[in-house]
């Protein structure tokens, strides 16, 4: 290589030439693996915005997006109130009288500081609604480890412990008419100020619409079905609170005008992929997946189930009804006083036209052989839900099974490319070593032809 080019000026920037001109044929495979990446980006960009869409149309299968209630209160500072689906509409006048309160125990002062060891011991027994458990007192036991050994035991003794001023204070872990005692061994309990009686909790007293009701916690959820209440204070006087429950059209139609907009979203990707662009353009720029066969079934498919009938004997039976609606250009729109109107007269038929179950009666084959009953789901989200899973689907999706094919292809051109620059390098370095031979023999050639003329006593002109 260091005598190439000397005399034939064949150098290394011919070389370089004549392998630039060999590696444009090496296009082709670059552009398709270009190509290939492309594609399978945009399908996974498209099981992206398929995978949103299948999130909405869960939330279309659920009964309480359509049933659901809102409560508004009077007046806050007296209770809380939440509600289910199945609360009934309709006002309620609530009192409350008496808040639950807990049964109580305060011992006496002990004298000895919080952490410092009591030198006597014994058995701690208590009696108060739990299962009537015991702690054993160490004399290296101080006053805070006696209330730590109940509380870490909260759940079978039924109580908690707390110290104030050096004073053991024993709580009932229910709320109500609940007793509670406590007794031990060595004469513990008077040692530890615990010989006071207990003070016992109060129930809960409170009205709906003027009929008295008790219960023995201020968490109230069986006595209005649907509805589950927490008292706070006492109203005064003729004081009340007003419970209002209504629909809440609110969830339906935000419900819907998510599912709307990522309807919206996947086709347009779609209307974008598929772009034929302007033909009669000089640059024309078409969509990645421009004439894609699979891609144009699913956009088909998708449209037509937006405008699908279901002949099923109610008032709802295509998403117009409900106030979805598509457009010419396949763009879908949605006005919200429609679904509202629809709610208003039977929230159960808006819920079942998006799911329900049906349970198909056990049957007799031609055989005589007996086909149970079982049990299938219908409606327009279960349906598309359906649909889209089987493009979805991370074991046997159609997308997936598009990904797998484009990784193949991938792998191949990648193994094309490393072939070919393998054999480009060897014709590079085949070119130097002949260029190099060349000007060996050249300047061989000319030594040669020197020392004929040196011999002959001629000179080279």
């Amino acid at each position: 290589m260091n005598i190439m080019g000397t005399y034939s000026g064949m150098d290394m920037s011919m070389v370089e030439k004549l392998i630039q001109a060999e590696a444009s044929r090496g296009v082709k495979f670059t552009q398709k693996k270009e190509q290939y990446t492309q594609s399978k980006n945009a399908w996974k960009d498209l099981n992206t915005r398929l995978d949103s869409l299948y999130k909405r149309l869960d939330d279309l299968k659920k009964t309480e997006t359509y049933e659901s209630k809102s409560v508004k209160l009077s007046n806050e500072s007296n209770l809380n109130v939440s509600s289910t689906s199945k609360a009934a509409t309709g006002e309620y006048r609530i009192q409350v009288q008496q808040l639950a309160t807990q049964t109580r125990m305060t011992g006496d002062t002990v004298v000895v500081s919080l952490n410092d060891e009591l030198t006597f011991s014994g058995t701690l027994s208590f009696n108060g609604g739990g299962e009537g458990l015991s702690i054993t007192v160490e004399a290296t036991d101080s006053l805070s480890d006696i209330s730590k050994k109940i509380n870490n035991q909260t759940k079978e003794l039924g109580i908690r412990s707390s110290i104030v001023d050096n004073r053991l204070i024993f709580t009932n872990a229910e709320y109500g008419k609940i007793n509670m005692s406590v007794t031990g061994t060595n004469d513990i309990t008077t040692k530890l100020g615990l010989n006071n009686v207990a003070e016992i909790g109060n129930e809960a007293h409170f009205t709906v619409d003027g009929l008295a009701i008790t219960r023995s916690s201020n968490e109230i959820n069986n006595v209005i079905e649907g509805l589950d209440f927490r008292l706070k204070n006492i109203h005064e006087g003729a004081e009340a609170t007003i419970v209002t429950v209504s629909e809440d059209m609110d969830k339906a139609a935000e419900t819907l005008e998510k599912f709307v907009e990522q309807y919206n979203s996947t086709q347009n990707y779609i209307k974008d992929q598929l772009s034929v662009g302007d033909p009669s353009a000089e640059n024309n720029k078409t969509g990645t997946l421009s004439g894609d066969g699979t891609l144009m079934r699913l956009q088909s498919s998708l449209r037509m189930m937006m405008t699908k009938q279901n002949l099923n004997g109610t008032t709802v039976q295509s998403l117009g009804d409900i106030g979805i609606t598509i457009s010419r250009d396949g763009v879908a729109s949605f006005d919200k006083s429609v679904l509202e109107e629809k709610i208003k007269e039977n929230p159960k038929i808006v819920s079942d036209f998006f799911s329900k179950t049906e349970t198909v009666p056990e049957t007799t084959d031609a055989n005589g052989d007996i086909i149970p009953s079982s049990t299938k789901k219908l409606g327009f989200a279960e349906l598309m839900h359906s649909f889209v899973n089987e493009y979805i689907s991370s074991s046997s999706g159609i997308i997936k099974t598009r990904n797998d094919t484009y990784d193949r292809m991938l792998k191949d051109v990648n193994d094309r490319i490393t072939q070919f620059d393998t054999r480009l390098e060897a014709k590079r370095a085949r070119y130097i070593k002949q260029f190099t031979a060349l000007d060996t023999a050249m300047m061989q050639a000319e030594s040669q032809l020197e020392q004929m003329y040196s011999q002959l006593g001629l000179g080279q002109n």
